[in-house]
C-alpha cells in the first residue's frame, strides 16, 4: 500500500498580507520558517520514502525541513507548483474581489473554471 501525505508549505508574507501567490516564487517568513521546523519531526516520525517538492523556494525549503529530520533527499518537480492565477498574482484578495467580481465569485463558490 502506498500513503501520500502532502504538506503545504510554510507561511510567507504574501499569504500574511493576503496576497496571491500563485506561481511567484515568494519565500518563507520566519513563521513560516518555524512552522516547517516544528512540523518537520511529526512529519518524520511517518517514515517516508521519499520527498518531493515544488521548484518554488518556499516549498523546497519546506521539505528542506524534513530532509534535516530523515536524511533523504528531496527531489523537485516543478508540475507540482502552485496553480497559476494569472493577472491574480500579486494582487490582495480584497483587489481581485474588486477588480474581478464575476470571477472571484465563482473561485470562492469552488468553480474550476
Amino acid at each position: 500500500m502506498t500513503r501520500l501525505v502532502v504538506w503545504r508549505h510554510g507561511n510567507t508574507d504574501w499569504n500574511a498580507a493576503s496576497r496571491v501567490q500563485g506561481q511567484t516564487d515568494v519565500p518563507l517568513n520566519d513563521l513560516g520558517r518555524e512552522q516547517a521546523r516544528a512540523a518537520a519531526p511529526l512529519l518524520a516520525a511517518l517514515r517516508p520514502d521519499a520527498i518531493v517538492t515544488s521548484d518554488l523556494s518556499r516549498a523546497a525549503d519546506t521539505a528542506a525541513a524534513l530532509a534535516a529530520h530523515t536524511g533523504l533527499p528531496v527531489r523537485s518537480d516543478a508540475g507540482l507548483r502552485e496553480r497559476y492565477f494569472g493577472r491574480w498574482q500579486g494582487l490582495l484578495l480584497t483587489e481581485v474581489a474588486e477588480r474581478y467580481p464575476e470571477e472571484y465569485a465563482r473561485w470562492r463558490a469552488g468553480d474550476p473554471d
